[in-house]
This record gives C-alpha cells, structure tokens and sequence, in this order.
C-alpha cells in the first residue's frame, strides 16, 4: 500500500465515520478499488481505533464524569446498548461475515438512505431538532438503539447514521442521540479491534509504516470532523445524506451491471 492510499484511507475514514454515510462501507469498496486484500480488515478496525481515540478526546470530560460517578443512568444505558450489540453480533456472527462483501454495498447503501429518511416521514415534536436540550436515554431506548447497532456491523449500513436515527423514531433529542452514538461506540470498536487481532490480522503486507500514517491521519481528520458536525448537524437534517447515498448505490447497481 503506498503513503497515499495511506492518507486518503485516514482521510476517508476520519470524515465518514461522523457522517451518516458507512465509513466501513466505502473503505471496503475503495480497499477492493485499491486491491487490498490481505490484511484489509484489520486496516479498517487500525482506522475505527484512531477515531474511536477522537471520540475519547472530544468528550473527555463527559467520559471522566462516567468514570468517577459510574452508577448511572447513563452507564446502565451504555451497558444495555453494548450488551445488546454484542449479542446480535454474536448470535448472526456466520451471517455477518457473509455479507462483509462488495456486492452488498449498493443495496446497503440505499437502505441507509432510506432509513435516514425515517424521521422526515414520521416526523413528530420528540423527534425535531432541540440542540440545547440534552438527558438521559431511557433502558427501552438504550435496547432499540442497541439492536440499531448490532444490524449496522455489516458494511454500507451507517452505524452512526442507524443509531442517531433509530434514537430520534423513540423520541431522543438530535443532541442526545448523537452524543450516545458516539460514546457508544467506544466499547463496541475496542471490542471488535481485539477480537479481529486475535484473528490473526496481518499488517505486514500494507506496512507498518502506512498503517500508522492512515491512523494518525484518521485521528486528526476525526477530531476536526466532529467538531464541524457538532455544527453544522445542528442546522440541517440527516435526510439530505439520503442523497448521496441513493446516487452512490445506483451508480454502483449501474456498474455491475455495464
């Protein structure tokens, strides 16, 4: 893998992976664009593991507080929601890895643009955009969202995208659903990284060297991409990433078949 497929890798993943558009999903498709095979899982969990590390720094302090006041409301709901994915996860684990192919990412990603449409649809005053208000997810909610995260483990479904959505169809606020979403899955990336390396992941063929870079490189664009989304989310609606997704699937549906 040469330095720059390296950066554009990091860039790629430290930018998507806050937005509602699948970072597992376009890095499978430009890892296979690209002719990474050998060792091309355990690059894409190197990439989640950098902005999972920008997740940590940018809510640091709310992480502290859970770490010195851990019975909470909040802590049993990231214990509900994890424990929930891992279960779904462990139970359709053959099926998963079936579907961790190519050919499933058009199909994947209009489904993504469909779902993200959901809350235009039923649209309601739970589920409007309220930034300022902010509590915390219910049991019931911490287990629906949970259950949106275990299906979003295969490529093109956005995790980010299905468990923000999912938290506004239950009637969290846009500014709770996001923050769980991203603090949610810090226990699922460290879970998936050591079970994946376990595995026996080699990075030997990309270089340990590029391996780093795209780290480093996924770090920073993580830290600033959700600085910028903690913005600009505010302001507009996840619906518009249906979009792109729609024309992303159906360009790929039409190369398939050219």
């Amino acid at each position: 893998m040469a330095w720059y497929t390296a950066v554009f890798l990091g860039l790629l993943q430290g930018l998507a992976e806050f937005l509602p558009i699948s970072s597992s999903g376009h890095l499978l498709l430009f890892e296979n664009w690209f002719g990474i095979q050998d060792g091309g899982r355990l690059l894409t969990l190197t990439l989640h593991l950098a902005t999972l590390l920008a997740v940590v720094i940018i809510y640091r302090q709310r992480l502290w507080q859970l770490l010195r006041h851990p019975w909470n409301r909040e802590t049993l709901a990231l214990v509900i929601a994890t424990i929930t994915t891992c279960a779904f996860v462990v139970i359709f684990h053959n099926s998963i890895d079936r579907l961790f192919t190519v050919a499933i990412l058009p199909f994947a990603f209009i489904a993504t643009g469909i779902y993200l449409f959901l809350p235009t649809v039923f649209r309601s005053r739970k589920t409007t955009n309220l930034p300022t208000q902010r509590s915390c997810p219910t049991w019931w909610q911490a287990l629906v969202v949970g259950c949106a995260q275990g299906i979003a483990v295969v490529p093109g479904l956005s995790r980010s995208g299905f468990t923000i959505t999912t938290g506004r169809l239950t009637g969290m606020t846009f500014t709770e659903s996001t923050d769980f979403s991203f603090i949610m899955s810090i226990p699922i990336i460290v879970a998936s990284f050591v079970y994946e390396f376990f595995q026996g992941g080699s990075m030997q063929t990309l270089g340990f060297g590029n391996i780093m870079l795209a780290f480093v490189t996924a770090f920073v664009a993580g830290v600033v991409a959700i600085k910028t989304m903690q913005n600009l989310m505010r302001k507009i609606d996840l619906r518009w990433f249906s979009v792109y997704l729609w024309l992303l699937g159906g360009g790929l549906l039409l190369l398939n078949l050219l």
